[in-house]
């Protein structure tokens, strides 16, 4: 037997971040590209904007910045802030299994 479990956290009563946003955020962080970050999870565009349309308004300071074209292009860059979001909430993510996974040994002794 395994335990398994997911977390996330909630910004006056609304999703803020948990696994599927910060997959998300890794994706745009990797792609540069809301539109290739969404393919790349097998989600509509509209949904992905939607996402990180959320989180920015939820989160003290932007978590993503989208650049309008022109020379350079265009595209979507996660913020430093968004960067210490993901790094923070994996971190939290392993000593919350670790800790259930001790729990759940304790039990089966």
């Amino acid at each position: 037997m395994e335990i398994k479990s997911r977390i996330w956290i909630e910004e006056k009563g609304k999703p803020f971040i948990g696994f599927g946003r910060i997959n998300l955020l890794k994706e745009v962080e990797k792609t540069s590209s809301i539109s290739a970050a969404a393919r790349a999870m097998h989600m509509s565009y509209k949904k992905a904007w939607q996402l990180l349309d959320q989180m920015n308004k939820l989160a003290p300071e932007p978590v993503v910045i989208k650049n309008v074209g022109g020379k350079s292009g265009g595209g979507t860059q996660v913020t430093d802030y968004g960067v210490l979001l993901i790094q923070k909430f994996e971190e939290l993510n392993t000593q919350c299994i670790t800790f259930l996974e001790e729990e759940f040994k304790s039990w089966q002794s």
